[in-house]
């Protein structure tokens, strides 16, 4: 099957272990958030159509850092995953007061992808988050991942409830050619206008 869209040029800048550190530039950035077995890494390999450039793993929790990922129009910046048990203590202290900074703090952040998976959406940590975001005025599109593993009428059933609940939201597989050319042409849209 031939794809008449382009995916995402993608590449890897660097990470950032606190916001201090973090990247300095210009350009507008989207943050992609979600828990750590949601499907951010999935999907950041599948926008830009390369394999191994987000990490993914069988075992959730791999991202710790704030990881800059440059696009044509700026940049999009993956989240550590939330909600994993066997992260230590400290690790989460440092998450909790480093992500409030950075959405209170970047300028040039214009919007978050919040990642959920269709089969458990909008669980408590994602409310959270989704609370937190709305006191920063930043819009929020949920993706709703890993639509393959329910049947199609499900599927739909669960965007309805989702879209009529927390507004701008979007079925997504990385199985679904259509679901990633929608998603690419979101962040598109976020990042160039």
């Amino acid at each position: 099957m031939k794809l008449n869209f382009k995916f995402l040029e993608l590449m890897f800048i660097g990470s950032a272990a606190e916001f201090d550190q973090c990247l300095q530039h210009d350009k507008r950035e989207i943050a992609f958030v979600g828990a750590s077995n949601a499907g951010k890494s999935s999907a950041i390999n599948a926008i830009s159509n390369q394999k191994k450039l987000a990490k993914t793993s069988k075992t959730p929790g791999k991202t710790k850092l704030f990881n800059f990922f440059k696009t044509k129009f700026g940049y999009i910046v993956d989240f550590p995953g939330y909600g994993y048990s066997k992260v230590s203590k400290s690790q989460k202290k440092d998450w909790a007061r480093e992500l409030p900074k950075y959405f209170s703090s970047r300028e040039n952040l214009v919007g978050a992808v919040l990642f959920t998976d269709i089969r458990n959406p909008m669980r408590e940590l994602d409310l959270t988050m989704l609370e937190m975001l709305a006191t920063y005025d930043l819009p929020v599109l949920i993706v709703l991942t890993k639509t393959d593993k329910v049947s199609k009428e499900e599927g739909e059933a669960v965007y309805k409830k989702i879209n009529n609940s927390f507004g701008d939201s979007l079925n997504f597989s990385i199985k679904d050619n259509a679901s990633i050319e929608r998603l690419v042409k979101k962040i598109s849209g976020l990042l160039s206008s």
